[in-house]
C-alpha cells in the first residue's frame, strides 16, 4: 500500500513522544488500543517502570489538529544508561517484537547512551542518564518500535527518509547546568551523520536526544525537499509546548512509489579546470573508475577571458564520496569540488549474460547488458565492447563484423531481440 516514507521535522524538530505519537495517528483505533495495552503490560518486565497513566489525545496545535502522548509515572531515581538499555530490551522480548523492531529500539538507546558518555567522559557502563532515564524514554522507544510493526514499517521495500531537522535555539537548563541549544547530546548523536540542522525558528529546544537517536537510525539522510512520491496518508504528532509563531507537531508521511521505475540516490562530484593537459585529465578518469566512481565524464567548456576550459563531473555512491574527492583534489589541482545528491529513477531489470558465440570452430564468451522495462520486455541490449574487441582481434576482423557476429548469437539467444523496441 505504501513504500515511502517521509520523516517531516523541519518546522517544529522531532521528540520521542512526538514520533511515537505520529506514528499513532497513522494506525487504526484498535491498533492504538492494542499499542496502549502492550506498554502498560511492560511493566511486567520491569520493576520500576510504573506507569499511573498512558493515553493518546486529540489536541490543538496553531489551530492544527494533532494526537498528543499523555504519559504520568511514579519518578524514580536518576538511572544509569545500561539500566534503561536493559528495561528496553526486556520490554522488547516481552512483547516479543520482531528481530527488525527489537534492533532499531536498542540501536536507538545505545546511540543516546554512547552520546551521554562521550560528552562526559564517562564509561558506558557507569554513565547516568539524569534526565532521559525516566520510564517515557522507554515509552517512547518501545512504543515507536511497536507502532512501527504494527504500520509494517520495518519492511525491506519500504524506505524512510527525513527532512531537514530544526533544532531551536536559545539555552536549555537541565542537571548540568545551562547550555547553548542544541545541547552536547543532540550535536554527537548527528555528529558524522548526513542530517541538516537548522537553527530556530523559536528559542526553544526542538530536538531531543531520544527523537534524534530514533530518527537517525530511521532515515539514512536528511533531503532538501520531498522524494517524488503519491502521499497516501499523514500523522500529526504534537509537541508538549504550545508556541505562538510554529504550531509544535511533527509529521510523518506515508506515501507510494511510482511502480514503473526503480529509485535511488546518486552524488554528482564536479569541479572546473583549467590550464591543465588532455593526458592528465585522461588519468583522472581512468583513476577515478577504478577507484569506485559510477561513471566520469569530461566537458568542454570556455572558461574566463576566454580560455577553454573542462568540466569534470563524476557520479558516485555516498561510501565512495570520501576517497573520489581526495582523488580529484590530488590528482587534477582543482581547489573545489561541488557536491550534490541526486534522487533518481531507474530501470530495475538489467542483467548481464554470458553469450557463447561460436565462429570459425573457435567458442568465445561475450558478456551483454540487458535492460527490461517493468513489464519485463527487453527494450535494450549492450555487448561488452572489450569481449568484441577481443574477439575481433583474434579472427583478424573488423570490430563492427565482429560485433555483428555477436549481436546475432544474442539474438539467437533471447529469442526477442528482434523486436522493433531493441536497440543495440
Amino acid at each position: 500500500m505504501y513504500n515511502r516514507v517521509v520523516i517531516d521535522c523541519q518546522t517544529a524538530g522531532i521528540s520521542g513522544d512526538m514520533l511515537l505519537s505520529s506514528l499513532a495517528d497513522l494506525a487504526t483505533q484498535e491498533a492504538r488500543r492494542r499499542m496502549i495495552d502492550c506498554l502498560y503490560s511492560c511493566q511486567d518486565a520491569v520493576s520500576w517502570l510504573k506507569i499511573k497513566d498512558l493515553a493518546f489525545k486529540q489536541v490543538s496545535r496553531s489551530g492544527f489538529r494533532a494526537l498528543q502522548l499523555s504519559i504520568s509515572y511514579e519518578q524514580e531515581e536518576e538511572r544509569r544508561g545500561v539500566e534503561v538499555y536493559d528495561a528496553v530490551a526486556r520490554c522488547c522480548k516481552h512483547l516479543s517484537l520482531s528481530e527488525r523492531a527489537k534492533d532499531f529500539a536498542l540501536k536507538s538507546m545505545e546511540e543516546i547512551v554512547k552520546a551521554e558518555a562521550t560528552i562526559h567522559m564517562e564509561d558506558i557502563s557507569n554513565v547516568h542518564l539524569h534526565e532521559i532515564s525516566s520510564a517515557d524514554t522507554v515509552v517512547d522507544i518501545v512504543g515507536t518500535a511497536l507502532a512501527l510493526q504494527e504500520l509494517n514499517l520495518f519492511n525491506d521495500d519500504v524506505e524512510i527518509y527525513a527532512t531537514k531537522v530544526a533544532v531551536g535555539g536559545g539555552y536549555v537548563s537541565f542537571s548540568h547546568g545551562r547550555v547553548s541549544n542544541p545541547a552536547s547530546a543532540i550535536l554527537e548523536i548527528f555528529k558524522g551523520k548526513r542530517f541538516t540542522l537548522i537553527g530556530g525558528p523559536v528559542e526553544h529546544e526542538l530536538t531531543t536526544p531520544t527523537g534524534a537517536a530514533m530518527l537517525v537510525n530511521l532515515a539514512r539522510c536528511s533531503l532538501d525537499f520531498y522524494p517524488a512520491f503519491e502521499c497516501v496518508n499523514v500523522g500529526y504528532g504534537a509537541g508538549m509546548q504550545e508556541f505562538t509563531s510554529i504550531p509544535n507537531m511533527l509529521k510523518v508521511v506515508l506515501g507510494k512509489a511510482s511502480k514503473i521505475y526503480a529509485r535511488d540516490s546518486i552524488i554528482m562530484l564536479e569541479t572546473n579546470l583549467d590550464d591543465v593537459e588532455g593526458e592528465l585529465i585522461a588519468g583522472v578518469v581512468d583513476r577515478l573508475m577504478s577507484h569506485g566512481a559510477r561513471d566520469a565524464s569530461i566537458i568542454q567548456a570556455i572558461g574566463k577571458k576566454g580560455r577553454p576550459s573542462y568540466i569534470l563531473r563524476v557520479l558516485c555512491d555516498s561510501d565512495a564520496m570520501s576517497n573520489l574527492l581526495n582523488i580529484m583534489f590530488r590528482e587534477s589541482g582543482t581547489l573545489g569540488i561541488r557536491v550534490q545528491e541526486y534522487d533518481r529513477y531507474i530501470l530495475a531489470g538489467r542483467d548481464v549474460l554470458d553469450v557463447p558465440v561460436r565462429i570459425k570452430g573457435l567458442e568465445f564468451r561475450i558478456r551483454a547488458k540487458v535492460v527490461r522495462d517493468s513489464n519485463g520486455r527487453i527494450i535494450h541490449v549492450k555487448a561488452e565492447y572489450d569481449d568484441v574487441a577481443s574477439m575481433a582481434d583474434m579472427l583478424g576482423i573488423p570490430y563492427r563484423v565482429a560485433y555483428m557476429m555477436a549481436y546475432k548469437s544474442i539474438s539467437s539467444m533471447l529469442g526477442d531481440v528482434g523486436d522493433n523496441s531493441i536497440t543495440i
